[in-house]
């Protein structure tokens, strides 16, 4: 939304669970971006000013962040091949064929990019030699709903200078280089599916997001603040590739990136484990097959790591979803010295809670994906599933909390991630593990980096809400109507 004026006051406003109307004068501040509350008073007590906004009694917070995203997979998803609510590999096979018949009509030489592939839970199974009889000779690349593998066919393969060899099954570290060589395409048309992402998050109610794309973030968001992109707050992470090319450039956790103040660095963002879907993430007892998952960095290499950036001045993220992976990255933070966020923190052990908040370690958690690992939770971690998602005891034990969707992996919409850490399960369906459910305001807490109730002082990140998710019933949190968005006081999002 560039070039939309600032907002000074918002008037006939309502706190979450308060009843009186009130007037919220804003302040502009010293740089773009860095606009606060400067005070709020009874409703009609101040002259009303040429740019205020009349909320009509609705319902005035602090703006919500995504705390875990990969927005250029996100953004990109849209022109995909979409494969989420598929439940089989023949559906699946069947689609492709179709796509794949349609651009062989047009003459497309593209290939196709499908995303959300649920090879792990689909009747029937995956291969190489189905997808070539599926497409022929169109390249075919589905990646999975957790990112962290990729089926590819034959033509898929050679176009991406891999072996036509196995069943095209790509993981961890080889899908990632995949996913970053997809991504590494035509920057104006991803650009342009990020500013629709960008308004379609505001909608939302989204300020802010902590980006873990795997590119060069640095570069992308730079080029995107400089054509105008203001949607949202973003914190771009740097991966270890790219490590000593961050400290080469001088640059720490929090540096603006362009001058608009919006776009920042963010944290180093570590890998140490696979996913449940894949069943590689590291995990203390076995797996159905006998394996415990895969440890991706050796703990000492994870340690000199963890002390090279944050010698650097760059924050820590280390995705960790075993309950061993956990453990070991505790350590690691523990003997290093050093501190951070652990993404994901899926499976715990009973040990490791408290030490999230004696280490100072935030637990950065997607309760969205709660609602699809349900049954594989039961399938592979049998036994133990109920060590999985442990928001309220995290919470109990004293360590933060933060949310996310890991979108594509669930959608970027923050009241679906509350609404999941409320019910644990879907409308209707009994909860997962009742006793780790969330109280809204906790989990709305989690989900801002501003006060539920805003006051002078505060950041002018802002929305007003049709109703008051406090009282509202549970259920209904996913459907809450977002009326207006504010960041730094600049409407991102007005309802008409």
């Amino acid at each position: 939304m560039t070039g939309v004026a600032a907002v000074t006051q918002l008037r006939s406003v309502r706190l979450l669970g308060r009843p009186e109307l009130l007037d919220v004068t804003l302040q502009a501040g010293g740089r773009p971006g860095e606009a606060r509350i400067a005070a709020v008073t009874p409703a009609g007590s101040t002259p009303a000013t040429a740019d205020s906004i009349d909320a009509e009694g609705r319902f005035l917070t602090s703006g919500l962040w995504d705390e875990h995203v990969h927005f250029g997979q996100w953004a990109a998803q849209s022109a995909r091949l979409d494969l989420g609510e598929l439940a089989d590999a023949r559906r699946a096979l069947d689609r492709v064929a179709a796509a794949a018949a349609d651009a062989d009509a047009r003459g497309a030489t593209g290939g196709i990019v499908a995303m959300r592939a649920r090879g792990d839970e689909w009747t029937g199974r995956m291969s190489r030699q189905l997808l070539d009889e599926a497409a022929g000779s169109i390249p075919v690349v589905l990646i999975t709903a957790d990112l962290h593998g990729a089926w590819l066919n034959s033509a898929a393969l050679r176009r991406h200078g891999l072996p036509e060899t196995g069943d095209g099954h790509l993981v961890e570290d080889a899908c990632f280089a995949l996913l970053r060589e997809l991504d590494s395409g035509s920057d104006g048309e991803l650009d342009g599916r990020v500013v629709d992402a960008g308004t379609a998050a505001a909608r939302r109610g989204v300020v802010g997001v902590v980006d873990f794309e795997m590119r060069w973030g640095i570069s992308d968001w730079g080029r995107r603040e400089a054509s105008g992109f203001r949607s949202l707050r973003v914190e771009t992470a740097i991966y270890p590739h790219e490590l000593e090319r961050a400290i080469a450039l001088g640059l720490r956790s929090g540096d603006p990136i362009g001058s608009a103040g919006l776009i920042t660095v963010g944290p180093l963002k570590v890998i140490t484990d696979g996913s449940l879907g894949t069943a590689t993430a590291w995990c203390c007892e076995p797996y159905p097959d006998g394996g415990h998952g895969r440890p991706l960095w050796p703990a000492a290499a994870l340690e000199a790591l963890l002390r090279r950036a944050s010698a650097a001045g760059l924050d820590l993220a280390v995705h960790a979803i075993g309950d061993r992976a956990n453990t070991e990255v505790l350590d690691a933070f523990e003997r290093t010295g050093t501190t951070g966020r652990i993404e994901h923190a899926q499976l715990l052990a009973d040990a490791d809670l408290e030490r999230f908040a004696r280490l100072g370690v935030t637990a950065s958690v997607q309760p969205a994906h709660l609602l699809d690992d349900r049954e594989n939770a039961g399938r592979l971690w049998a036994g133990r599933e109920h060590r999985a998602y442990r928001f309220a005891s995290l919470h109990r034990a004293g360590g933060r909390l933060v949310l996310g969707s890991d979108a594509p992996v669930a959608p970027l919409d923050p009241w679906l991630a509350v609404q999941a850490a409320v019910l644990r399960g879907r409308t209707g369906e009994p909860p997962w593990s009742p006793e780790e459910r969330l109280p809204v305001e906790l989990a709305l807490a989690a989900s801002m980096r501003g006060p539920l109730r805003p006051g002078p002082g505060d950041p002018a990140d802002l929305v007003l809400l049709d109703a008051d998710p406090l009282v509202i019933e549970p259920g209904s949190l996913a459907g809450i109507t977002v009326a207006a968005t504010l960041v730094g006081g600049v409407p991102t999002h007005l309802a008409r």
